[in-house]
């Protein structure tokens, strides 16, 4: 935990430190809430939010926020859990590499590494055995695209690994 939070302070003091070309050069800051399917600590949907700084070399990076809640019922008993999963992201941005894109669209893949906190309400025992709980440290992929609507107001999908399959939501530029 300590490790992420002094990563995220360096990328965060490397992104504004004059020394760093980056910093003399506009730095888009994007903020994205989105709506991921099929998690895969568990079933269902998770709502989440990220952050990031897009340098104009095309990368940005950031952090994210993700939220999951899932219950079920085996025979007569029910659990419900939740999960809260936080870390950071990072993103080359391909519209250059690959010749497409233009203004609105903006294709990008990356990758991520986070941390996963369980909170479950019951405990379900299953043969003498406790279900084992889904947290701690994760590695993740993404590869999705931006559509600008408006300079400052767009949406986006992404497909990838590590907290949702398929994530679509809106993004905000400023």
């Amino acid at each position: 935990m300590k490790n992420l939070l002094l990563c995220l302070i360096l990328a965060g003091f490397m992104a504004v430190t004059p020394g760093f070309p980056q910093a003399s050069q506009k730095i888009e800051k994007m903020l994205n809430l989105g709506l991921g399917m099929q998690t895969y600590a568990l079933g269902g949907l998770c709502n989440g939010a990220s952050f990031e700084l897009g340098f104009p070399n095309k990368i940005s990076v950031g952090g994210f926020f993700d939220y999951a809640i899932y219950g079920t019922k085996v025979e007569d008993r029910r659990w419900k859990s939740q999960y809260a999963n936080f870390g950071v992201r990072g993103s080359y941005h391909l519209a250059e590499v690959l010749g497409i894109g233009d203004d609105k669209f903006d294709p990008y893949a990356g990758l991520s590494v986070g941390t996963r906190t369980a909170i479950h309400r019951a405990q379900l025992e299953q043969d003498g055995r406790f279900v084992p709980r889904l947290k701690g440290f994760f590695p993740g992929v993404h590869v999705g695209g931006f559509y600008h609507f408006s300079p400052k107001v767009g949406g986006f999908a992404e497909a990838g690994w590590g907290i949702a399959a398929l994530r679509l939501g809106l993004t905000g530029k400023f």
